[in-house]
């Protein structure tokens, strides 16, 4: 990006694991918690006790049962001066309360008064996975169906316990914000599995650079139901038996899945100065790659080294430039050293002193948050600027196996 093209973030909003607000969730990093924990009561349709299984990848059973989860507070705060009326909301999925409340804090906290709304878009990593209440459809719908074939009687029909509007749970939330917010600007989800939410920001900073907004709302949602991804990544071998996400470390075994969302209002620099916002940072450069030869628990490092090496030709920066890197990092012993290699490709062997930068990653406290992970990762980096303070990460006494700090920035 030239000088004078780069793009602000001026406001920000998010609900994490135990973090009903930022200031908790500074909290949290800062004071090395691990939000960890087995499901709130009732969140299941199966009791943990009936789904666990200690055999890794036993059929239709768990074999860990925490999860980092936050709580689904009902804020009347949440619909004040959005144009949603409350019975409506009331029949939506948790996870459409949950981007309402992280947009609109992200909304409110910039300069809006002068914004033209029309010219305001939205752009958001959603996971396209069954929420709540679709699996609650699911089963009314569905399983009414195999009953009948597996009894082979008819049973009695009756309307879904759930609003029906409830089936788009890809990108109807988006939609809801937008309209709730009067945005007229464009307005999509996309999912890019854990790339999702920098995805969403990277396409929000292109319609800003390209004139077409004014102002953006961009981040990550990752509210599924929760017992879907748990026995999913239990089949994929993929969750930590511990429970306990330790990034980096000797002990690390695999990740925790997480839920929040994290919200970004993004403006033009020139015009975020212009209209006196609070900046939080500005975005320099911002580089994309696929894997080549990669796979799902198991990246490349050709295809992390592109998107590095772009994102620092971009900004005109060199790696020793850096003092913190916030890192994807989830605790799966291949993807982490994989990902430290890459760091250190990177840097290179020659400019930089060991120990100069502090590498870390926010899962160690909220665990995976899928398709918002990038924006958690970039609200805590936002947070450690405000507050002046490079953060611990949580879980890590001793390196793991091809992880040679001593050796390395």
């Amino acid at each position: 990006m030239k000088h004078g093209q780069s793009v602000a973030i001026v406001g920000v909003g998010g609900i994490f694991p135990m973090s009903p607000t930022l200031d908790h969730f500074w909290e949290t990093i800062s004071g090395n918690v691990d939000t960890s924990r087995q499901p709130p009561q009732g969140r299941w349709l199966l009791d943990p006790e009936t789904a666990y299984d200690p055999a890794i990848g036993a059929a239709d059973k768990i074999y860990s049962k925490k999860g980092c989860y936050i709580n689904d507070e009902s804020d009347p705060s949440v619909i004040a001066g959005l144009d949603i009326a409350p019975d409506f909301l009331a029949s939506l999925d948790p996870m459409f309360r949950l981007l309402l409340r992280a947009g609109h804090q992200a909304f409110r906290d910039g300069r809006i008064d002068q914004l033209d709304r029309q010219r305001v878009g939205i752009i958001i990593g959603n996971l396209a996975l069954p929420s709540e209440h679709s699996s609650t459809m699911a089963r009314d719908l569905l399983g009414r169906t195999f009953e009948e074939k597996l009894l082979g009687a008819e049973v009695q029909s009756e309307l879904p316990s759930v609003a029906p509007l409830n089936r788009y749970v890809a990108g109807l939330p988006a939609g809801l914000l937008a309209k709730a917010l009067g945005l007229g600007g464009t307005c999509y989800t996309l999912d890019a599995a854990c790339a999702s939410s920098l995805y969403a920001i990277k396409l929000a900073v292109d319609e800003l650079l390209a004139g077409r907004a004014d102002a953006m709302l961009t981040g990550g949602l990752s509210r599924p139901d929760s017992l879907y991804t748990q026995m999913g990544f239990s089949q994929l071998h993929a969750l930590s038996p511990s429970g306990t996400c330790s990034p980096f470390d000797s002990k690390g075994d695999g990740l925790v899945v997480g839920e929040g969302s994290g919200m970004f209002l993004l403006k033009r620099t020139e015009d975020a100065v212009r209209a006196g916002d609070h900046i939080y940072a500005v975005i320099r450069g911002i580089g994309l790659s696929n894997d080549l030869g990669g796979s799902l628990l198991a990246p490349a490092s050709e295809g992390q080294l592109r998107a590095m090496r772009a994102a620092y030709k971009q900004a005109g920066w060199s790696p020793s430039d850096v003092d913190m890197i916030e890192c994807h990092a989830t605790g799966t012993p291949v993807g982490d050293v994989v990902e430290f290699s890459s760091l250190k490709s990177l840097w290179g062997d020659k400019g930089w002193q060991a120990g100069q930068c502090v590498i870390g990653s926010v899962k160690s406290n909220i665990g995976h948050l899928l398709t918002a992970a990038g924006s958690a990762a970039l609200m805590k980096a936002l947070l450690a600027i405000k507050e002046r303070t490079l953060p611990p990460t949580a879980n890590f006494a001793q390196p793991a196996k091809g992880i040679e700090l001593d050796h390395s920035p």
